[in-house]
C-alpha cells in the first residue's frame, strides 16, 4: 500500500475532475505489441444488511507492484441505493465515488486498512501477469473475507481491472513524466539549435535590411575565408568580386540549389558596405532582385576572384613578346630575299 503521501482525497479529484467537462485528449497510440504500465484494480462493495456502500480504486505499477493512486471511500447511510459500475473508465469511477453517500471516515478508515493485506505486492504484480475474471473472483474473495471479520456482515462486491498507460497517469498529474532517453534528448537539443539558429538569422536578416536601401530579397550569407590570397574585410570595396556561403532555409535554400545544379561558383560583386548597431555589413549582387549580406564581427581575409592568376605573366607582356618575335622573323625573311635577289641579277 502506498505511504500517505500518496493518499489523494476523493472529494478533491471529483470536484476538479468535474470541473473539467470536456473529455482529455485522446493518449498517444503506444507501440505496437507493448502492454500497458499500469493496471487499475477497481471495486465496489455492499453488506447484505445496513445501509454502507463503498467502493475503492487502485493504480499500481505492475513490474514493481508499485501503487502510484490509491481511493477509497465508504458512504454511510448508502443513499442512492445502487451500487456504481466497476467496469466504468477509472477516472468515471473516481468521480463517481463521492455520490454514494457522505463519508463515514470511522469504518472506512477501519476497512481501507485491510486492503494493505489484501493487495501485497506479489498480488498486485501476479494480478497485473493476469487480471483473468477467475483471478479477479479470488481478489474479491479475500476482500470480503477480510471486511466480514471487521464488520461481522455478510459482503456482496463486483471487481473489475483495467490497463492505464504512462500517460494518461502523466496527464492527471499523478506521476511524474520519466526523463528523456539519451536519444531523445539529443533530438530535443538538435530541435532546440535550429530554432535558435533560424532565430539569429532572422534577427540578423532584420538587422542587414534595416538601413539598406534595397526594396529587394536579402539573404544572409557567410565569407569564404582565404588566409592566404584573401583580402582583409576592413580593406573590401564596392566592386570587388568575393566568395560567399549562402545560408539558412526559404530563398536562401533555392538560391543555394539554383547554383548547385547550374554549377555557378558563387562569387559576387560587392554593391555596398554599411555598419549599424555595432555590425558591419558587405553587400553583394545576387540579381537584381536578391542581395547577400555578410555581417563582419571581426577583420578575416575573403576570397576574392582576382583579374588574372598571381602564376601567370601579364597578358599585355605576352602581346609584346609576339609582336617582336613577329617581326624579327619578318625582318629575318626580307633579308633573305635580299641576298637572293642580288645573287641572281647582279
Amino acid at each position: 500500500m502506498p505511504d500517505d503521501s500518496l493518499m489523494f482525497d476523493v472529494r478533491a479529484i471529483a470536484e476538479a475532475t468535474a470541473k473539467r467537462d470536456e473529455p482529455p485528449p485522446p493518449p498517444p497510440e503506444p507501440p505496437k505489441n507493448t502492454q500497458p504500465e499500469f493496471l487499475a484494480l477497481k471495486s465496489t462493495f455492499t453488506p447484505s444488511r445496513g445501509d454502507m456502500g463503498g467502493g475503492f480504486c487502485v493504480i499500481f505499477e505492475g513490474k514493481t507492484g508499485k501503487t502510484v493512486f490509491q481511493a477509497f471511500w465508504l458512504a454511510k447511510p448508502y443513499s442512492t441505493g445502487t451500487l456504481i459500475e466497476s467496469t466504468q473508465n477509472w477516472r468515471k469511477f473516481v468521480q463517481s465515488l463521492p455520490q454514494m453517500g457522505p463519508l463515514d471516515k470511522n469504518w472506512g478508515g477501519k476497512l481501507q486498512e485491510q486492503l494493505k493485506d489484501i493487495l501485497r505486492i506479489e498480488e498486485k504484480k501476479k494480478l497485473y501477469e493476469n487480471y483473468t475474471r477467475p483471478k479477479l473472483r479470488q481478489i474479491e474473495s479475500m476482500m470480503r473475507r477480510s471486511f466480514e471479520g471487521i464488520t461481522q456482515c455478510v459482503f456482496s462486491a463486483t471487481t473489475d481491472a483495467e490497463p492505464v498507460s504512462r500517460n494518461e497517469l502523466e496527464r492527471a498529474k499523478i506521476i511524474k513524466p520519466l526523463p528523456p532517453s539519451p536519444a531523445e534528448l539529443a533530438r530535443i537539443q538538435k530541435e532546440q539549435e535550429e530554432r535558435e539558429k533560424a532565430q539569429e538569422e532572422e534577427r540578423a536578416r532584420e538587422e542587414a535590411k534595416k538601413d539598406a536601401a534595397f526594396d529587394g530579397t536579402i539573404i544572409m550569407c557567410a565569407a569564404m575565408v582565404d588566409p592566404v590570397r584573401g583580402k582583409a574585410s576592413s580593406e573590401i570595396s564596392p566592386g570587388d568580386i568575393i566568395g560567399v556561403s549562402i545560408e539558412g532555409e526559404g530563398t536562401s535554400a533555392l538560391v543555394k540549389k539554383f547554383m548547385e545544379e547550374n554549377n555557378i561558383e558563387p562569387m559576387f560583386p560587392v554593391v555596398e558596405i554599411k555598419e549599424t548597431a555595432g555590425k558591419k555589413f558587405i553587400y553583394v549582387k545576387i540579381s537584381d532582385e536578391i542581395r547577400g549580406a555578410i555581417a563582419i564581427t571581426k577583420d578575416i581575409k575573403i576570397k576574392i576572384k582576382e583579374d588574372r592568376p598571381p602564376d601567370q605573366p601579364d597578358q599585355h607582356s605576352i602581346s609584346f613578346l609576339g609582336d617582336v618575335f613577329f617581326f624579327g622573323l619578318l625582318g629575318v625573311a626580307l633579308i633573305a630575299l635580299l641576298f637572293v635577289i642580288r645573287y641572281f641579277f647582279f
